[in-house]
C-alpha cells in the first residue's frame, strides 16, 4: 500500500543514496534511470520499500523541482529523465506511484505535461479503472498515440475559476494510499541488445495571466 509522502518522508524512503543522483539503478531489474548533471539536486527517483519490483513491474516514486521561469513565449525548460534497459529484463510496466513536484519558477501553473520520447517501445497505459490523482489540475487528457498525458485546472477552481499550482508550492500527483498510479508500458528485451531506451519529459505551463504579462514584456523589450 502506498504511503502519503512529505518532503521529509521522501528522504527517509530513499533506497539509493543521493550521492548517486544522476544515475539510479532500478534494483536488479535490468533498468536504470538517468538525468543530466545540471538537474542534480533537483531530481530524484527511488523504489519505495513497501513496493519492491516484481518480475514484470517496477514501482517508483520521484521528485522534481522546477526553478526556471518561462521565456517570453511561455515555454518552460523541460526536465527529462531517461529510462534505460541495461540488461535482459522481463519488465513490462514502470509504475509511478507518487510524485513530489515543486514550483519555484516565479509564476503559477495552469497545466502540466508528461511526454514519452525517443522510442516506440514505451507508452502510457490507461482505460477503464485508470486512476491517478492530479488535483487541483483535474482535467486529464491522453494523446491518441498514448505518448502524452496532460493535466490542467481550467474551470476547476472556486466559482469555475481556473485552478493552479501556485508559485512557491509543492504539488503531489498520485500522493496518498488510494490515489492511483501513472503506468508506463515498456517492451523489454529478454536477450541481446539493442535494449529499450525512452525519455520521460515533464513540463509545466504558466497560467494565462502570467503568460500575457510575459508576452507584453517581450514585446516592450523588442520595441526598445
Amino acid at each position: 500500500m502506498k504511503s502519503t509522502l512529505s518532503l521529509a518522508a521522501a528522504a527517509a524512503l530513499l533506497v539509493v543514496s543521493s550521492a548517486n543522483a544522476g544515475l539510479v539503478p532500478l534494483d536488479n531489474t535490468g533498468w536504470q534511470a538517468t538525468w543530466d548533471g545540471r538537474f542534480d539536486g533537483l531530481v530524484d527517483i527511488w523504489i519505495p520499500s513497501a513496493s519492491p519490483p516484481t518480475a514484470s513491474t517496477i514501482f517508483i516514486q520521484k521528485s522534481a523541482q522546477f526553478t526556471q521561469g518561462p521565456d517570453e513565449f511561455g515555454q518552460f525548460p523541460t526536465i527529462p529523465i531517461t529510462f534505460m534497459q541495461i540488461g535482459p529484463s522481463t519488465i513490462t510496466r514502470i509504475v509511478i506511484q507518487d510524485e513530489i513536484i515543486t514550483n519555484t519558477t516565479g509564476v503559477d501553473w495552469t497545466d502540466f505535461h508528461f511526454d514519452l520520447m525517443d522510442s516506440g517501445d514505451a507508452w502510457f497505459e490507461h482505460g477503464p479503472g485508470f486512476f491517478f490523482t492530479t488535483s487541483p489540475l483535474d482535467n486529464q487528457v491522453f494523446s491518441a498515440d498514448n505518448k502524452s498525458f496532460s493535466v490542467d485546472g481550467f474551470g476547476r477552481g472556486p466559482n469555475n475559476t481556473d485552478a493552479v499550482v501556485p508559485n512557491n508550492s509543492v504539488w503531489y500527483p498520485g500522493d496518498g494510499p488510494f490515489d492511483g498510479n501513472l503506468v508506463i508500458r515498456v517492451v523489454s528485451k529478454t536477450d541481446d541488445e539493442p535494449y529499450t531506451v525512452f525519455t520521460l519529459k515533464e513540463t509545466p505551463t504558466p497560467e494565462p495571466a502570467s503568460l500575457l504579462l510575459l508576452a507584453l514584456g517581450g514585446l516592450l523589450l523588442r520595441r526598445r
